[in-house]
């Protein structure tokens, strides 16, 4: 009796024992649970990806804002599913958007960098003495040319034309387009034309008449219209 009240007695402590530190190894682990699913970082947008993806709920925060990532700025889910509308104002919008860009692209001329780099010379050469508008008056009548059938289509083809033996441009048969040195004013000149601003009221000719050949100057007189004067050169189209 008396040894079976001792097994009994030490079991009884052992189990008590054993109790006690299972209890404290849970406590421990309980407090140090929300560390282990806690995500961070990268792992944070992409567990926001899957939640976002897998409930109707709005997702406000998790970690990094997963919505900052994905939209840019700050945003619900319910705010972004406005923004992707496509009812059909929203196909509107996209048919207005579509047509102003095409719009654009038109009136864009397509130029290597041998055009453009054409154009800035012979710019130069034609209106290095003129003011800014002088100069893009210069590559608003290439452009006009180019977009003329009676012409070449390229800048480079437009500027380097030559008409049974005469050529169209002066500095490209007296060596000067090779000579002239870029300024960056031209190069602005050049730039703003290539976006569009236009003076040229569609003039496809330009001539200084004081230093132009006496025949040429006449035929510009009876064959073609004449449009302006500005700077030292005359403007001149189809009649």
């Amino acid at each position: 009796m008396a040894v079976a009240a001792l097994d009994f007695a030490c079991h009884g402590v052992h189990a008590a024992g054993f109790h006690e530190v299972y209890a404290a190894e849970s406590e421990e682990e309980d407090e140090d649970e929300p560390e282990k699913n806690s995500t961070y970082g990268l792992d944070s947008i992409v567990e926001g990806v899957f939640i976002s993806q897998n409930t109707q709920t709005e997702v406000e925060k998790l970690g990094t804002s997963f919505e900052v990532v994905l939209v840019g700025q700050r945003m619900g889910r319910r705010e972004l599913a406005s923004e992707l509308d496509f009812s059909d104002q929203g196909a509107r919008e996209v048919e207005k958007l579509q047509d102003k860009s095409i719009g654009i692209s038109e009136e864009q001329l397509p130029m290597s960098d041998e055009d453009y780099n054409t154009l800035l010379k012979i710019v130069e050469a034609e209106a290095g003495g003129e003011d800014m508008k002088g100069k893009i008056l210069v590559a608003n009548v290439i452009f006009n040319r180019v977009k003329s059938p009676q012409f070449p289509s390229t800048v480079t083809d437009v500027v380097w034309e030559n008409v049974a033996g005469s050529p169209q441009f002066s500095p490209t048969a007296d060596g000067r387009i090779y000579t002239v040195t870029v300024s960056e004013e031209t190069r602005e000149a050049v730039n703003r034309a290539i976006d569009g601003e236009d003076y040229s009221q569609g003039a496809l000719f330009f001539v200084e008449e004081a230093y132009a050949d006496k025949g040429n100057v006449a035929w510009f007189k009876k064959d073609l219209k004449f449009l302006f004067k500005y700077g030292v050169h005359d403007f001149y189209t189809y009649p």
